[in-house]
């Protein structure tokens, strides 16, 4: 079931970014057809959701750990603590 005001990636975005990177690695195949597989777009934007999502996670209870619990916001220390063992994980 998913929720309305899900936020996510544009699969137009995701694509230009693959794009890019193609360009820069020089795969021929790719650039001459200028587009990848619909679903390989729409699997990797959804990664990249459930990615960015599980990071936010972390680091706001990152956060709230070096808060004592209480609400402090959101610093870069705290994805820096966490991306180790979340790079890991996927």
């Amino acid at each position: 079931m998913e929720e309305d005001n899900v936020l996510t990636f544009k699969n137009e975005t995701i694509q230009n970014v693959f794009k890019a990177q193609w360009k820069d690695s020089g795969t021929k195949a790719v650039i001459q057809r200028n587009v990848a597989n619909k679903d390989a777009i729409q699997l990797s934007t959804e990664l990249l959701r459930i990615f960015t999502v599980e990071a936010v996670h972390r680091a706001v209870d990152e956060a709230n750990k070096d808060a004592g619990g209480g609400s402090q916001t959101l610093q870069v220390e705290h994805l820096e603590k966490i991306l180790p063992q979340l790079m890991l994980d996927f």
